[in-house]
This record gives C-alpha cells, sequence and structure tokens, in this order.
C-alpha cells in the first residue's frame, strides 16, 4: 500500500510538470504531439532532480526546523518569565554540589567552579554584557562560565576568546541541543504567536494538499481554453501558476483543520 501511495504521488508530481512544459511547448511548437513528446523527457528529468535534492535533506531540514521552533518557545518562555531557578534545578541533575544566585548557578568539580549564567534579556548578548560576566566569575575564581543567551552577537566570540576564563557561548538552539537534550530536563513550551510564524501558517494554509486539485482543475480549464486560443499568452501564464501551485501543495500537509485552528488563534 505504501509503495502504491509513492507511486500516486509521483504520478501527480510528474503530470503536473509535464503539463508546465506541455503548455509552453504547444505554444512554441505547432504540433501537439510534439510538444507532448518533448515534455515527457523533461518532466522525468526535473521530477529526478527534485527528488535527488530533497531525499536526503527533507528528513534532517525537518527535524531541525522543529527544534529550533521547540528551542525559540522554550527559551522565549523563560525570558519571559525570567525563570532562573530553571537552571538550578538543570544543574542539580547532574552535579552534586551545586550553589544558586539570584541570576546565575554555580556547580563545583574536579575541574573547579563551573558558572552557568542565564542571560534571560530579549535584546542579543553584547561585548558590554559579557564583560560584565567575566569580570563577576574573576572575582570569583570560576574555571568555566557558560552563558546563555536568545541571540548573541557576532564578535563577542572572538572578544572571550582573549579573556583569562574558559568561556563557552550557547544560543538558545545550542541551549536545546547542549543543556536541555543533554540533560533532558526541558523548560515549559509556550506558544507564541509571531509575524513570521502567521505568515508561515498563512502559506501551509494556501498551499495545503487539499488544495492541489483545485488549483490543477483550473488549470486543466485554462489549458483547454488555450487550444482555441492559441496565442494568447494569459492562458499559458496562468494556468502556468496554478500548476506550480498544485505542484507546492502536493508537497505541504495535508492536515487543513490544523492551519485553520492556528489561523483562528491568531
Amino acid at each position: 500500500m505504501k509503495m502504491f501511495l509513492n507511486v500516486l504521488k509521483w504520478l501527480i508530481k510528474f503530470a503536473l510538470v509535464f503539463m508546465i512544459f506541455f503548455i509552453w511547448l504547444r505554444y512554441a511548437f505547432d504540433s501537439d504531439l510534439q510538444a507532448a513528446l518533448i515534455s515527457l523527457p523533461c518532466g522525468m528529468i526535473v521530477i529526478a532532480l527534485i527528488n535527488l535534492l530533497t531525499r536526503n535533506k527533507k528528513e534532517t531540514i525537518s527535524l531541525k526546523i522543529k527544534e529550533e521552533q521547540e528551542a525559540r518557545s522554550m527559551f522565549d518562555n523563560l525570558i519571559q518569565n525570567k525563570n532562573y531557578d530553571f537552571f538550578f534545578q538543570l544543574a542539580k541533575t547532574r552535579h552534586k554540589n551545586v550553589k544558586k544566585n539570584r541570576i546565575y548557578t554555580i556547580s563545583e568539580n574536579e575541574e573547579g567552579k563551573i558558572m552557568i549564567y542565564p542571560y534571560l534579556k530579549m535584546k542579543a548578548l553584547d561585548k558590554d554584557c559579557a564583560l560584565s560576566i567575566y569580570i563577576s566569575a574573576k572575582k570569583q575564581k570560576i574555571a568555566k562560565v557558560i552563558i546563555c543567551a536568545q541571540t548573541i552577537e557576532k564578535d563577542v566570540e572572538n572578544f572571550c576568546k582573549n579573556l583569562s576564563i574558559d568561556i563557552v557561548l550557547l544560543d538558545q538552539y545550542d541551549c536545546y541541543q547542549y543543556l536541555f537534550k543533554e540533560y533532558d530536563f526541558f523548560p515549559q513550551q509556550t506558544h507564541t504567536s509571531s509575524s513570521s510564524s502567521k505568515y508561515k501558517q498563512i502559506f501551509g494554509y494556501a498551499f495545503n494538499r487539499s488544495r492541489a486539485k483545485g488549483y490543477a482543475i483550473s488549470a486543466m480549464l485554462l489549458l483547454a481554453i488555450s487550444f482555441f486560443i492559441r496565442q494568447n499568452l494569459y492562458y499559458c501564464i496562468v494556468a502556468t501558476i496554478l500548476l506550480l501551485f498544485a505542484l507546492l501543495s502536493t508537497l505541504q500537509s495535508s492536515n487543513i483543520k490544523k492551519f485553520e485552528k492556528d489561523l483562528n488563534k491568531n
């Protein structure tokens, strides 16, 4: 059954690409048969290239996007609640000797004192803030500082390399990867709405897989009309756009109810 569905998906995508070539080749050639024969190998080549480019990256990209969204949501929650205590609880899952300051946490092992400093602010960590943290750590004879920030300015990393204390910089995604996942300890997630996520929801709604049929039918109607008005570029252009929409929709999620629910929330 799975093989049948995969073959069916391939045929649908091939048919859409084939029709795009056919629309323009029949406009260029007088013979529709000649246009169709040339469109066949062209469609196969394009579909083969799409499969080649997406096959190895699709699962990895999908997983990374999901993790980036989770990392953003988790760190937003920490910032909104000024939840410095979370990092203290996280450190306690691995270290016995842990002390908590109002903001930072200090654990001690054979390597010396390690400070986890959560920079829970919306603005990016800059050199001045990094220097302030360094001075505080130096006074307490800290061997290593781990600074957790939502975003970090580009020049901060080079700046920290010249300091006498080992400073590790973790942005929100690094915190998710090297602290939350590694320690198997996660903050609560919240669903925050933003303009970028709203645009993604609208995009997903417009190009939902369930809409591919409508786009394809509309394109076929315009193509049928173009047989009677061959020289009218309008039908070729609009039919091509609709077929591209249909092709794009076949690559999207079919869960249209989810998109409608998300849009209503916003």
